[in-house]
């Protein structure tokens, strides 16, 4: 299981008083957790990191599960990403630095570049050599293998 994550927003808004810290605040916010608490949720073994290089976060989990394939340290990944936007306090430390476009869209490499446009979002990806996934479905008695439901296990009809 491979993570990019950016941005600690619900860190932020969930932090609290000394008085008030309960049993969850030791790693129920740590960005570095939240690739084993999926690992754990679903038994797997393996590889299991969370990768914070700022808007490239995804591409370098990505990276790195399909390292971890291509080495032999696992057969299949869960390779994920997420950015959320929900505290302004980050958008208002960027916009006074002038870092957000006033257009509130990214021109890489264009002369018209004004600063970047901020975005959230969510995505996972499963990741298998193309090779198992043929000889899986090549056997006599699968006619279809697919699910892209990562909650529930796979449909296999024979």
């Amino acid at each position: 299981v491979s993570t990019g994550l950016m941005n600690r927003d619900y860190e932020i808004i969930t932090s609290r008083a000394v008085s008030e810290i309960n049993h969850y605040d030791g790693t129920g916010t740590a960005m570095s957790i939240a690739a084993n608490r999926v690992s754990f949720t679903f038994n797997l073994t393996g590889p299991s990191l969370a990768i914070d290089t700022a808007c490239s976060s995804f591409l370098y989990a990505l990276h790195y599960a399909w390292r971890a394939i291509k080495s032999g340290d696992c057969e299949a990944a869960i390779c994920g990403g997420v950015n959320c936007i929900i505290d302004p306090r980050t958008f208002v430390s960027l916009s006074k630095a002038k870092m957000i476009s006033p257009e509130g869209i990214s021109k890489p490499f264009s002369k018209k570049a004004d600063g970047y446009g901020r975005g959230e979002g969510c995505g996972v990806v499963f990741l298998k050599p193309l090779k198992k996934v043929r000889l899986l479905v090549r056997q006599p008695k699968i006619r279809l293998v697919a699910d892209l439901d990562f909650v529930s296990p796979p449909l296999i009809i024979t």
